[in-house]
Order: C-alpha cells, then structure tokens, then sequence
C-alpha cells in the first residue's frame, strides 16, 4: 500500500484477502511516512513493514524493490511470500497446495499484447495459440515467490547483468532473451499450470481452458474484462 485512501474494490479486494487468507500472517509493504493506523485498527493481525519513501514513488521505483536483495531478506524468516496487490481477488485458500507444488515463482500467465487483453469465451483457442508461441510473463501483482530462491537468483544475476530496468516479474519470467540461462535458477510452473493459479489478461477465455474452474485467485479483474468478473465479485460500495 503507497496511500492511506482505498478505492471500493481496493478495500473489497483487502477485506475478502483478509477473510479467505486469515490462517496466515499477513504483512503491508508501506512506505516508512505513511500513516495506516485505521488499517491497522481494522485488522489488528496485520504487521507493518516499511520501506524507503523512494521505493514507493511510481512504477519503476516499486520494481526497483522488487528486484532488491535487500526486500527478500527483509522476510528470510519465511520460506514463501504470497505477494497479494489491492487489484487481485482471493476465491479460496489453496496457498500451501501450492507452496507444496515445488516452484520458487508462480502468477498469472499474461501476454504483454492488446489484442489479448479480453478475448471472448469463444477466442480460448486463440489465446491457447498465443500462450503457447509466445514468450509468457508471469505477473507479479499475484505471485507466490520462494524467499530463498529469490535471494540467490538476484545474487546471480547481480553479478553477470547490468540492473534490470524492466517490470520486476520479466525479469523472474526469463522474458527477455539474454536470459534464457537464468531459467536453471528460478523453477516456474508451464502456462497451463499457471491459468489454475491465477487468471489475468482475456479471463472469458482463460475460463474456459480450465474447463470452467475458478483459479485460486485474479488479478486486474476491474482492468481486463470487468464484465466477466462481474459475476463471481461483487465490489463492496
């Protein structure tokens, strides 16, 4: 959180995080100036973790946290973090299924192209099609990220790359060609996996390549195709 003042999906987003994740810790990245007080007396469980002012400024000052050693260190007495962004929606808990299923970084498939932001029910082959073919980033606004793996892997590539000036999740997704070799550092799960995880971009479409099964949680569901999510969230007014 970078601000004290919530949209109504933003605090229906929070509250049904709150409510479906409750059997867990539950941690807000925060910058240090800023006051959440009255988050903090709503939900007395949760801790405050502050970080720099600089780090919450806009896009590229967040990635640069995000690829920070520093940022994962900050959590070593975890073995997994749940990253869970106000513009994600929790259906159910399946968090330690899939803390079981062995990866160190998982979200929702995304195809950094328009014409695969809302395809319709009919297009799901289309969009199979385009996952398949094409070089998938896995978003980060939902993502499960394995501590330990994190630390060595930004270790790594610290020491053979320049700093990434990219989105933090391309980097964790291998996108770019060059680093095709950092694939042996950081174990991710293949698309279809992923669909059941977390659903983003074209989610008519997505729906129906799992067969018509809800995944464990979306994310941007208010930017891709509000309309299809508009059935299964209900915005808290």
């Amino acid at each position: 959180m970078y601000q004290s003042e919530m949209s109504a999906a933003e605090n229906t987003s929070l509250k049904q995080c709150m409510t479906v994740l409750a059997g867990y810790p539950v941690k807000i990245v925060k910058p240090r100036s800023l006051n959440l007080d009255q988050i903090k007396e709503q939900y007395p469980v949760v801790d405050l973790v502050s970080f720099d002012d600089a780090f919450f400024t806009g896009t590229d000052s967040y990635n640069k946290l995000l690829t920070s050693v520093d940022f994962y260190r900050s959590f070593l007495p975890y073995e997994f973090m749940l990253i869970c962004q106000l513009d994600a929606f929790v259906f159910r808990d399946e968090l330690l299924d899939w803390c079981k299923k062995g990866y160190d970084y998982i979200g929702a498939p995304s195809l950094h192209q328009e014409e695969f932001d809302a395809l319709s029910a009919s297009q799901n082959d289309q969009y199979a099609k385009a996952l398949s073919g094409n070089r998938v980033v896995l978003n980060g606004g939902f993502s499960l990220r394995r501590i330990p793996a994190f630390i060595r892997y930004l270790k790594i590539y610290n020491r053979f790359y320049p700093e990434w000036k990219g989105n933090e999740d391309m980097l964790f997704s291998q996108e770019a060609t060059r680093l095709v070799p950092m694939k042996l550092f950081l174990k991710t799960p293949d698309w279809k996996t992923a669909l059941n995880f977390s659903f983003e971009k074209s989610p008519a479409a997505t729906f129906e390549l799992t067969g018509h099964q809800l995944p464990f949680a979306c994310h941007a569901w208010e930017r891709y195709d509000p309309q299809f999510w508009s059935a299964y969230i209900k915005v808290n007014l």
